[in-house]
């Protein structure tokens, strides 16, 4: 019997560590997609050179663990705007289920809306 109570705590615990091998495996997975989902946002809004701030527009991005963006990015108007707007969307819905799966904690700060967007350097720039 003594052997028996062993064996079903051993299996238990070997059981309770593979799961949470799975678990970080499962989250850096899901943070590999976050970042490289990211990396694809900003590619497309880096994707040409500011010349004209009429040909640029911005918009949140991310999601924090207490609500709201994470920030702000622009983008030019004259890129497919459906698309990038559909990746930002993408991403923002796959960072709400990441913080609510893996039970994030944030700080709760609001991040500043641009007013507008200049361009400097052939870079966009946020004026608050």
């Amino acid at each position: 019997m003594r052997h028996f109570k062993f064996f079903t705590i051993l299996m238990v615990s070997i059981v309770c560590l593979a799961c949470n091998d799975d678990d970080n495996s499962n989250r850096d997975q899901e943070e590999q997609h976050l970042t490289k989902l990211l990396a694809e946002i900003q590619d497309l809004a880096n994707s040409e050179s500011c010349t004209d701030p009429l040909d640029w527009a911005f918009t949140s991005y991310g999601s924090k663990a207490c609500g709201g963006p994470l920030g702000y990015i622009a983008y030019p108007t004259t890129i497919d705007t459906v698309e990038f707007l559909e990746k930002v969307a993408e991403h923002r819905m796959a960072q709400q289920e990441f913080n609510r799966r893996w039970d994030v904690v944030s700080n709760c700060s609001l991040a500043d809306e641009p007013r507008v967007v200049e361009c400097e350097n052939g870079s966009p720039v946020f004026r608050y």
